[in-house]
């Protein structure tokens, strides 16, 4: 449950910094608009309740595999719909997680100098020493 905790602090630190760039925000719009358009077009052409049309949405957007057999297209329409909506939302849910991760690897590395200017506040003006190397076997 802790390891839930962290990821999700993690991921959350990461989003606020990707967040600081005004176009990872209309990104990420986008994305949430995206999942909300899929969400209602299957629930209103399939009948199906919304938890199940945000399930096919997602796996439709993250090319899950859906496991559920009851969640089959049976109309045209919507299938049609479900090709342009997996060509134009892989693309924006890709870059949406790239800028996520861009915005990890960001805080991560302002954490470290944030650490390492707090030891040279505190009189330890040299960096701790490296671990003694391994010897291979």
């Amino acid at each position: 449950m802790i390891g839930v905790a962290v990821a999700l602090r993690r991921l959350v630190t990461a989003i606020r910094y990707a967040a600081r760039d005004q176009g990872f925000r209309v990104l990420f719009g986008s994305a949430v608009s995206l999942i909300a358009l899929g969400t209602a077009a299957y629930s209103v052409s399939e009948g199906w309740g919304v938890l199940d049309s945000f399930y096919f949405a997602v796996c439709t957007l993250t090319t899950s595999n859906v496991s559920d057999p009851r969640l089959v297209l049976t109309n045209e329409p919507i299938r049609v719909f479900t090709a342009f909506y997996v060509l134009i939302g892989i693309g924006i849910l890709v870059e949406t997680v790239r800028q996520i991760g861009m915005g990890y690897v960001k805080s991560r590395a302002e954490h470290g100098l944030v650490a390492k200017h707090a030891r040279h506040r505190h009189g330890d003006t040299e960096d701790p020493p490296a671990p003694p190397p391994t010897s291979a076997s």
